[in-house]
């Protein structure tokens, strides 16, 4: 597993971070949304260096606006920890069935 995926469970678990909840799921779900923003920068014709920078400061900003759209602390950690763990069942589920 990639290191980033692993700093993204760790902050979706103990900073209670909806974002990096998200990130995660998408990542062990096999629809990684930082690689789809990745790519349609690419596709829109921004230099690499860009397409490097801009998803990060975009993740960075919407981990930070979350107090402002989930003003509950709580809601934010059931949100989180459900986020991750459906997550990782769901992708246990598929292997199961792929299997």
């Amino acid at each position: 597993m990639e290191i980033g995926a692993i700093a993204w469970f760790w902050r979706g678990l103990r900073g209670h971070s909806v974002t990096f909840a998200v990130l995660f799921a998408s990542f062990v779900l096999g629809a990684s949304v930082a690689g789809g923003v990745g790519k349609l920068l690419t596709s829109l014709g921004v230099h690499w260096l860009y397409v490097v920078i801009l998803p990060a400061l975009l993740f960075r900003w919407l981990a930070r606006k979350e107090t402002t759209w989930l003003p509950v602390e709580k809601q934010r950690v059931v949100i989180a920890r459900g986020v991750l763990l459906g997550s990782v069942v769901l992708a246990i589920l598929i292997n199961q069935i792929r299997h």
